[in-house]
């Protein structure tokens, strides 16, 4: 099969996929109420976003939620991958999105059962990258309020803080399940911006000497009580890598971009 072939299949693949996955985020987002839109992505991230169902997961998870959904984006294409996975940009293991949830019933939530949603989310992602043992974990990390965000009539509190997890990038990054979820990937991220004429194989790291490794995310989430039983979680992060020259926090580098992401991404009701 030619390179060309290829491309129309992948095409092909991608308005099936758009077709599969946007009832079901559409779905999830009139049960919501709400749904987000960035308007001012950093320079170095993928200039777009992939809207998720994540009510199947949270559940899972065992979190108490009628509906949920997932926005985000990841490092900018460098080459022919996503520098999220290059461990010599600031954009490795970065993520900036934001979640939309709205629960069964009046319930308090702490600051770490907000970040439950993180977590649940990222081991279902580390799992789908190939990790056999996924884990992120917030144990030895203190979540401090920062400031107060505004996004437009609804106000919320910025914390900074982080967990313990493991990079996607390993050994088993070429699976048939990642190529078709990576292909979903891709689809949604060109239906949020059709000028980014993205391609699945972007959105899969190269098979890297240092497979799953542990490593510590720091970052922000910003809380929003839209409705009672309705919440906004925002989130920005950067890594600590250790490196030979020793271990470099990617988060200063990227917090400043991070903040105004999230502080311009608005909150639409639907």
């Amino acid at each position: 099969m030619d390179n060309v072939d290829k491309v129309m299949i992948e095409k092909i693949l991608q308005k099936l996929a758009q077709l599969v996955f946007l009832p079901k985020v559409w779905r999830a987002e009139h049960k919501i109420g709400y749904k987000l839109v960035f308007h001012d992505i950093p320079s170095s991230y993928i200039n777009g976003w992939v809207s998720w169902d994540m009510t199947k997961s949270f559940k899972r998870f065992g979190l108490n939620i009628e509906a949920g959904a997932d926005y985000w984006t990841m490092g900018k294409i460098v080459g022919d991958v996503s520098s999220r996975y290059d461990r010599k940009t600031p954009e490795y293991q970065s993520w900036l999105g934001g979640y939309t949830v709205k629960l069964t019933s009046k319930q308090k939530w702490t600051v770490e059962d907000h970040f439950k949603l993180a977590i649940a989310d990222q081991n279902s992602w580390l799992k789908t990258y190939g990790d056999p043992n996924p884990m992120t974990d917030i144990s030895g990390w203190k979540f401090r309020s920062v400031d107060t965000l505004r996004n437009g009539k609804y106000s919320g509190t910025l914390y900074e803080g982080g967990c313990t997890t493991d990079s996607d990038v390993g050994n088993r990054d070429n699976t048939p399940k990642l190529r078709l979820e990576s292909i979903a990937m891709a689809a949604l991220f060109n239906f949020s911006n059709p000028n980014l004429h993205l391609e699945a194989r972007e959105l899969r790291p190269n098979i890297h000497r240092k497979t799953y490794e542990t490593l510590r995310l720091h970052g922000y989430i910003a809380i929003f009580d839209v409705e009672e039983n309705v919440k906004v979680v925002l989130y920005g992060n950067g890594a600590l890598i250790t490196k030979k020259d020793g271990e470099t926090d990617t988060f200063i580098a990227l917090k400043n971009d991070l903040r105004r992401a999230m502080q311009t991404c608005e909150i639409v009701k639907v």
